[in-house]
């Protein structure tokens, strides 16, 4: 099972024994709710939308509106964190998100070089908070997750963090059908700097479940994740009726619109049909 095996890389190849709470949750789970997210069958719908750039460069926008409001999210649990190792986590998680949001923002120039109005372009790089570890994390006013963290909002996390990396597994080949042989050089490197990061998340969040699980020695510790598993199968089999492949169960909170608010950003992009 792919879901499994990028858990098992982002850990180091750890035994069982590393996590094992974790990883006999997951694999109870993967066995009961088999993920879509983790087919060939998704892989090869995805390569197929992707050959459109069109659809590709939207899609890299909705990542970088994602690893945005993902940041914001992340920057409220951190505050409110009382655990002083989760907040720094949480916090570095944001930084890294907030970050994304621009390094998509940069594969969108590099795979397709003015294909967006330029005064359009200066705009999108609001959707990232440009948070950084100089700044001390408060909680977004308004946000819901200006909240303790829980274990449920870490397996949430890790799912959605996986489920990530295999997006980004299949994006990286997509980009390569569309950027010019100069610029696949300068696309590279930002991937490389994406997949470490999105590995290293599905691993402290791992972590982050293991201790939970163990210091409160939950009796549904096994239900929850799969229900959240569901959650994200189902959200998923949503969003492949309508060739989505970027949101979070966090941000289909608001999938009746997420969707058609991305792809509202066809009208700026320049491009022959």
């Amino acid at each position: 099972m792919r879901v499994e095996q990028i858990a098992r890389v982002a850990l180091d190849g750890r035994s069982d024994d590393a996590c094992p709470n974790y990883f006999s949750a997951l694999r109870e789970a993967l066995a009961d709710e088999p993920p879509p997210f983790g087919t060939k069958a998704y892989s090869d719908i995805y390569r197929n939308v992707a050959s459109d750039g069109r659809w590709l460069a939207v899609s890299l926008i909705t990542n970088a509106e994602r690893e945005g409001d993902g940041a914001t999210r992340l920057w409220s649990l951190a505050a409110c964190s009382r655990d002083k190792d989760e907040r720094l986590q949480l916090k570095v998680h944001a930084v890294d998100e907030s970050r994304h949001a621009l390094f998509y923002l940069a594969l969108l120039d590099f795979a397709f070089p003015g294909m967006t109005d330029p005064q359009f372009r200066l705009e999108l790089r609001k959707l990232s908070p440009h948070y950084s570890m100089h700044m001390e994390p408060f909680p977004v006013p308004g946000s819901p997750y200006a909240k303790t963290p829980s274990i449920d909002d870490f397996v949430q996390m890790n799912i959605a963090e996986i489920r990530t990396t295999i997006h980004h597994l299949m994006q990286r080949p997509a980009l390569s059908v569309h950027a010019t042989a100069e610029n696949k050089g300068r696309i590279t490197p930002i991937l490389d700097s994406l997949l470490r990061d999105e590995l290293r998340h599905v691993a402290y969040t791992a972590k982050l479940i293991e201790r939970l699980s163990q210091r409160a020695a939950r009796p549904d510790f096994h239900h929850l994740v799969r229900k959240r598993l569901h959650d994200f199968n189902q959200i998923t089999s949503e969003e492949l009726g309508n060739l989505a492949f970027d949101c979070s169960v966090a941000c289909c909170e608001k999938r009746l619109n997420c969707r058609a608010k991305a792809l509202s950003v066809t009208a700026f992009i320049d491009m022959p049909t």
